[in-house]
C-alpha cells in the first residue's frame, strides 16, 4: 500500500514540474515573440540564406549569431538592434534545413542574455516557429 501511495506522489510531483515547465516556456515565448524578429530564408537561385533580425525596444547591444552544422562553423557578432546579412550556402543540406539550425545569443540592456533558434525556410514559404529562450 505504502509503495502505491509513494509512485501516486513521485508521479503528481513529475506530472507538476512538467506542467510549470510548459507554462513557462508559453509565457516566455508570448513575451519575446513581440519584441525580437528573426527569419532565415534560403534563395535557391542564388545560393545564398538571408538571415534578418530585428528587435523593436532598440535595446539590443549585441548579436552572436551561429548557423549550426555547416561543413565549417558559422559564426558572426553584430553591433546594435538589427542585421540583415546574406550567407552563401551550397544548396539544401543532405538530411534538410533541421540539421542546420539558425541560432542567436542577444545581449538586451532589459532582458540580459536571450537566445533564440530557427530553422531556414525556403523563399515562398511561411517562416518557421522561433524558439526562445533566457539565458
Amino acid at each position: 500500500m505504502n509503495k502505491k501511495i509513494i509512485f501516486a506522489a513521485v508521479g503528481t510531483i513529475i506530472a507538476f514540474g512538467i506542467g510549470i515547465s510548459i507554462s513557462q516556456s508559453i509565457k516566455t515565448s508570448e513575451k519575446y515573440s513581440e519584441i525580437f524578429y528573426l527569419d532565415a530564408t534560403f534563395y535557391e537561385d542564388s545560393k545564398y540564406i538571408q538571415i534578418k533580425f530585428d528587435d523593436v525596444t532598440e535595446k539590443t547591444s549585441s548579436v552572436t549569431l551561429e548557423i549550426l552544422g555547416m561543413e565549417q562553423s558559422f559564426q558572426k557578432k553584430f553591433s546594435g538592434s538589427h542585421f540583415d546579412i546574406q550567407v552563401p550556402v551550397d544548396g539544401v543540406p543532405e538530411y534538410g534545413w533541421k540539421s542546420m539550425p539558425i541560432t542567436l545569443v542577444v545581449e538586451h540592456q532589459e532582458f540580459g542574455k536571450v537566445g533564440l533558434k530557427t530553422e531556414v525556410h525556403n523563399y515562398g514559404q511561411p517562416s518557421n516557429k522561433i524558439i526562445f529562450s533566457e539565458l
